[in-house]
């Protein structure tokens, strides 16, 4: 073989190069959290619930759920989740989308020393709802209520809440989607209450 073949196989390689180069520098940072970048997604952690206090006296059930990290080796950074939208059942068991302009997160727990944006590399527990004694809804745990927020379950409603996990770099590829059903009693005995107020995971 003369010395334009090897010539013109050197020019292939470095324009292959010169292209994988250019990939990288435009695609680098998809690859990268892609390949190896945090893989973060939502399981029931807590749907028992978990009694207990207020400052005030007042007792309430809490009900959990958690963010999982299936990539350990991959911290994802300012980590948060966040409310997509709200669905009301209707009497003819369809559901329908709750207007919802602005998109609030929930709570990492324990609330009082876990800041709204966190570094997660294995899991992390978020309060989801919770409910008071005496009280005349569920309440969804966030960080704040946007005006006329309408996602308080009452006697005998169900809702569907649509959830996205959100990081640097980050966005769930899918909503999680959980469904909170409340028959308005309450009991301090857990066992019981198990049938009174029901969370379950959605797939869609």
């Amino acid at each position: 073989m003369d010395s334009t073949f090897w010539d013109l196989i050197i020019q292939g390689f470095v324009a292959i190069g010169i292209i994988a180069v250019a990939i990288l520098a435009i695609w680098g940072n998809f690859f990268k959290f892609k390949i190896a970048g945090p893989k973060l997604s939502i399981v029931p952690s807590n749907m028992r619930g978990t009694v207990t206090s207020f400052t005030n006296g007042s007792r309430v059930i809490y009900y959990h759920l958690k963010v999982v990290n299936s990539r350990t080796w991959s911290t994802a950074h300012n980590c948060q989740v966040i409310l997509k939208s709200i669905a009301k059942r209707l009497p003819n068991g369809a559901f329908n989308n709750i207007p919802l302009p602005v998109c609030p997160s929930f709570v990492w727990a324990p609330a009082q020393i876990t800041p709204p944006l966190i570094d997660l590399s294995t899991e992390q527990i978020f309060d989801f709802v919770y409910l008071v004694q005496g009280d005349t809804k569920v309440n969804p745990v966030l960080n704040y209520y946007p005006n006329n927020f309408d996602g308080f379950i009452r006697q005998n409603e169900c809702f569907r809440f649509s959830l996205e996990i959100n990081a640097e770099g980050f966005k769930s590829q899918k909503l999680f989607v959980y469904e909170v059903a409340w028959n308005g009693m309450w009991t301090d005995n857990l066992d019981n209450m198990s049938n009174n107020l029901t969370i379950r995971e959605i797939n869609e």
